[in-house]
């Protein structure tokens, strides 16, 4: 994970700015969770890995401000960032962590992660799952905005194929487009299916993809599948 510490130390002030231009579904990606996080109504805290500039924490907590938050991410500079957007508010915390080492902290109702869990290999991808199981309360959810890997060759290739001409003609500067092309190196994708399948394999009984456009997808899944939902 140093090496993506150093990426992301190094773009951390620019980072939220090349959002919507490097995801080019940005809404519908960070609020495709929103009715499933709103339903569940017991939800008193949320556990945010690989949380970077809080971008994903800032979602949820305008749908439910109730919510309190713990942040960790490998970048201390990226995790500054986020200390700055919530600032004022007694609502967040904040941890340097190495998640893919480190245990998680405490116990949580909701935990969430958005495109970070790709950087790890596939080995330490099944022992995160199995750790944000075990960090869950019982009825808790767990949901993943992560870039993911085709099915097969053809459509991954066809999927980051398009992903780049869309960035590239973005708007973006060449400095940010050569930047982000970049840090595409320390990717490792792997397809939706192997990770649900992981996600059943540490525990969870009630998976899915709830959203999806091209390698970006967002799936999860509860620790109970009893759990009782508000309709929303």
């Amino acid at each position: 994970m140093n090496e993506v510490k150093e990426q992301f130390d190094n773009v951390s002030k620019k980072y939220d700015s090349q959002r919507r231009q490097l995801i080019p579904c940005f809404d519908d990606f960070y609020k495709a969770c929103l009715p499933l996080v709103k339903s569940l109504t017991h939800a008193k805290n949320v556990l945010d890995i690989g949380a970077g500039t809080g971008l994903f924490s800032q979602f949820i907590y305008e749908a439910n401000p109730d919510l309190r938050f713990t942040l960790v991410d490998v970048s201390s500079q990226m995790l500054d960032v986020a200390r700055e957007r919530f600032a004022g508010s007694d609502n967040f915390e904040f941890k340097e962590l190495d998640f893919s080492k480190e245990p998680l902290p405490g116990k949580y109702d909701i935990i969430i992660s958005g495109l970070a869990i790709h950087h790890l290999d596939h080995q330490d991808k099944a022992k995160l799952y199995q750790n944000i199981y075990k960090a869950l309360n019982d009825g808790g959810l767990f949901i993943n905005a992560d870039q993911v890997e085709g099915k097969n060759l053809l459509f991954d290739s066809l999927y980051k194929y398009l992903w780049r001409e869309t960035v590239s003609h973005s708007g973006l500067d060449h400095e940010a487009l050569v930047q982000s092309f970049e840090r595409t190196k320390l990717d490792k994708l792997a397809p939706l299916h192997t990770q649900l399948h992981m996600l059943e394999k540490a525990g969870f009984n009630e998976v899915d993809c709830i959203y999806k456009n091209l390698n970006f997808a967002v799936f999860g899944g509860y620790k109970d599948e009893k759990v009782e939902t508000a309709v929303v």
